[in-house]
């Protein structure tokens, strides 16, 4: 059964999730968040955040590694953690080292947990064009499509209690409509479990 956690920033309900998660193993993807990921507060944010749940992480840099180190390292963890960041820089970093092949399958066959935030939230969803920011365009060369990884049937719209991400939420949900889309407040979070999902609440670890 495929299990997800999607979050705005708080991952706190991932115990909710899978029950005890100490020592479980965590692929940690900063790549949404560019060069300098570990200088950004999100990131470090999220660092502690799986510290504190007492997982044991290793960072799975996408811009940096080639195709069979993925598969290598996501064959060794439980969990795989895309961050926030820019879902374009991302998404086009998943298909260039077979990310987005193979963690579908991982996800889908139930040997991979997949736990995104912002960002890596959307990168879940069945395309990052309605939801991500159209900013972030230049953060990547152009692709052919924005098609993402598929692992479920909506796209999550982050950070819904900032004024300004409220207001961009509205105005994607006036265009497209609201059906195929889970907005989220930054302590609320999707959980998937197979084919059924709630939204819960999930706020920072330890605050």
């Amino acid at each position: 059964m495929k299990r997800l956690l999607l979050a705005s920033h708080g991952i706190s309900a991932l115990p909710q999730l899978l029950g005890r998660v100490t020592d479980l193993r965590v692929a940690f993807v900063p790549t949404p968040a560019g060069p300098d990921a570990e200088q950004q507060p999100w990131v470090q944010a999220d660092r502690r955040q799986l510290a504190l749940l007492g997982l044991q992480v290793s960072t799975l840099e996408l811009a940096t590694v080639e195709p069979e180190e993925v598969a290598a390292r996501l064959s060794e963890v439980d969990i795989v953690h895309v961050t926030g960041g820019s879902a374009y820089l991302v998404l086009w970093h998943a298909r260039r080292t077979g990310f987005a092949t193979l963690v579908p399958r991982l996800v889908e066959s139930g040997s991979l947990v997949y736990l995104g935030d912002s960002a890596g939230a959307m990168l879940a969803g069945p395309d990052i064009e309605p939801a991500a920011n159209p900013a972030g365009r230049g953060d990547a060369p152009v692709m052919d499509s924005t098609e993402a990884l598929g692992l479920v049937p909506f796209s999550v719209l982050p950070h819904d209690e900032d004024p300004e991400r409220h207001a961009r939420n509205e105005a994607i949900i006036d265009r497209y409509g609201a059906a195929g889309f889970v907005r989220l407040r930054d302590d609320q979070a999707v959980l998937v479990r197979g084919e059924t999902w709630e939204v819960v609440a999930s706020p920072l670890v330890g605050g």
